[in-house]
């Protein structure tokens, strides 16, 4: 294996040459290209063009499109980094591409057949509540925001740990350029801008694999390094039932199914898609190419990480001072070993700022979405305006999330592992949402008052959790890595361990802030739905509430009445009451 020759013994101890700022510039020019052209094309056309894409997409960019909006930086620098310092595990337990079929099979038709923008506004229409649609919407801009906030600190923090770029200035540019032609361009410049950056993604992953093959000698030579280490192999697998195991099979394996359901299932940012695109042929293929473009990119990050692990396997960067934080292994992996490459280093900070516009652009174009659609669009002052200022409206308020979502991303090197909050705050809220959907499409007997009380109850508790162990400080296992194979010329920093506090250190009932975060979304989900089913049987249930059998899914249609010719068959989906 070649010697380490480590860019300096400080961070930003590397440099990127005018050819890789040219390869980097020349992305975020194509992408502020892609929103000016569609900017241009449906000017003075209104909402529906702007965040449907006028109903007329196609599956191969928006498959693209579903993939790099939940991918992200976070999984570009986090994946790799996880298989460094804790193993290859979860790609070994991944089970989502399982929940594609189910999400296609079970939700994508119900949701094609309404037509609607938010798919909050299912909720109304399923419980007659215009409180349980708001309560809804608001969980899901929360959500996205502080996800946001996360996506846009992961690439500034890749840029800072290779470069002396200013942090501030990095998270500055990804979240302006995101928002600027998210803004101009509507759905259609989001889609086809997250085509363009998924290819990026890919090519930029591919091409730093096979050249750290290349230096470590042979994908088998990777192989048996990480096996050696506890990296790789049948023996990373961890078959406890135990809840408080960070990772174990059984639960990477349920959170990942129960993730991709959630999210290809109920998330605003999918069911939006769904309703853009030009017949349910097209929303089904979108839905079913994500199952090999997951794969594939899941085993190119794996594989990422062992290579990056097989080439420290000495001289690890983060026990030697080098870098801060393991999420920046990845980015400095790059500049050390490839620096003397011309745009290689370019490319790779390419990849990492396309998964977080990709992620970005389409939470500010839901974001903005959601907030016409759910609280300004009934208002009579904003009903009675003409279509080009809805429009315009629409427009700022996707601005105005983008700039929310830079301040808050100035806070997020407080949350710790930028892929375990990610994941922690995504599902903390998901969970309890698709608590709601649940009752409202399968259980026709469930109310509002159940629905809102859940989802509340159920986000509060999988939130506290997740925040109470990060104030606790509760520390993951570190597999051993060593720094006896770094150059003796390099400058050593130590640094004073933290404490160390261990989930078996705990009492009760401190000890349930260790609850693994891989099953937050699972506990926020049961809390929920329990809560939920409980409040509205304590409530009534629906009393004498007639529900539309196009309200529910048909798998338990049998349950309800049978159709009033005067009222129930026909469904025109703006046509119910809405009541506070």
């Amino acid at each position: 294996m070649k010697e380490a020759t480590l860019v300096g013994s400080t961070m930003g101890g590397g440099t990127l040459s005018w050819l890789d700022y040219g390869v980097f510039s020349l992305m975020l020019l194509l992408s502020l290209l892609v929103g000016v052209y569609f900017a241009i094309k449906s000017r003075n056309k209104g909402n529906d063009e702007f965040l449907v894409g006028g109903r007329s997409m196609t599956c191969l960019p928006m498959s693209m499109s579903l993939v790099v909006t939940y991918l992200s930086a976070i999984s570009l620098q986090g994946s790799p980094a996880e298989t460094f310092y804790h193993s290859m595990q979860p790609f070994f337990a991944d089970l989502g591409f399982l929940g594609v079929p189910i999400a296609a099979i079970v939700f994508v038709p119900f949701y094609y057949e309404l037509q609607i923008v938010s798919v909050y506004e299912y909720l109304e229409m399923r419980f007659n509540s215009v409180t349980t649609r708001r309560v809804a919407s608001a969980l899901f801009i929360t959500q996205t925001l502080l996800y946001q906030a996360i996506v846009i600190y992961a690439p500034a923090l890749a840029l800072a740990a290779v470069t002396d770029f200013p942090m501030w200035l990095a998270i500055l540019v990804v979240g302006a350029i995101a928002s600027f032609y998210t803004t101009i361009g509507g759905l259609k410049a989001v889609v086809w801008t997250d085509a363009l950056q998924f290819v990026i993604v890919v090519g930029g992953l591919m091409t730093v694999v096979i050249m750290g093959v290349n230096e470590v000698g042979s994908l088998q030579k990777v192989w048996d390094i990480n096996v050696k280490h506890k990296r790789a192999g049948l023996q990373v697998l961890n078959w406890s039932p135990d809840i408080f195991e960070r990772h174990t099979v059984w639960g990477l394996s349920w959170a990942s199914l129960f993730g991709t359901i959630v999210t290809y299932g109920t998330s605003q940012t999918a069911v939006q898609r769904y309703s853009s695109m030009k017949s349910l042929t097209h929303a089904y293929l979108s839905v079913f190419l994500l199952i090999p473009y997951f794969t594939a990119i899941g085993a190119l990050l794996t594989i990422t990480g062992l290579v990056v692990f097989a080439t420290y396997e000495d001289c690890d960067p983060l026990k030697a001072g080098l870098i801060h934080s393991k999420d920046q292994i990845l980015p400095y992996y790059v500049v050390d070993r490839f620096s003397s490459v011309p745009g290689l280093a370019g490319l790779f900070i390419s990849c990492l700022f396309s998964g977080a516009l990709s992620t970005i652009s389409s939470g500010v174009n839901s974001q903005a979405a959601v907030t016409w659609e759910d609280w300004l669009s009934k208002l009579p002052s904003c009903a009675s305006l003409s279509t080009s200022t809805q429009t315009l409206i629409t427009k700022l308020l996707a601005l105005v999330y983008g700039f929310l979502a830079v301040g808050l991303a100035f806070m997020a090197g407080k949350t710790g592992g930028i892929l375990q909050a990610a994941i922690a705050v995504i599902w903390s809220v998901t969970g309890p949402l698709m608590a709601a959907f649940v009752m409202a499409i399968f259980m026709p007997f469930t109310n509002a008052k159940g629905a809102c009380t859940a989802m509340l109850l159920g986000t509060t508790v999988a939130l506290g959790l997740y925040f109470g162990s990060t104030a606790v400080g509760i520390t993951p296992y570190y597999l051993p890595t060593s720094i006896e194979g770094c150059p003796a010329d390099l400058n050593i920093t130590t640094t004073t361990p933290k404490p160390i506090v261990r989930v078996e250190d705990l009492d009760f009932p401190k000890k349930l802030l260790g609850i693994s975060y891989t099953l937050l979304g699972t506990l926020g989900f049961v809390v929920a739905l329990t809560i939920g089913i409980l409040v509205s049987v304590c409530t009534g249930c629906n009393k004498d509430q007639a529900i539309k059998r196009e309200l529910v899914h048909k798998w338990v249609r049998w349950c309800l009445p049978d159709p009033d010719d005067s009222t129930n068959t026909h469904f025109d989906g703006k046509k119910y009451t809405t009541h506070f």
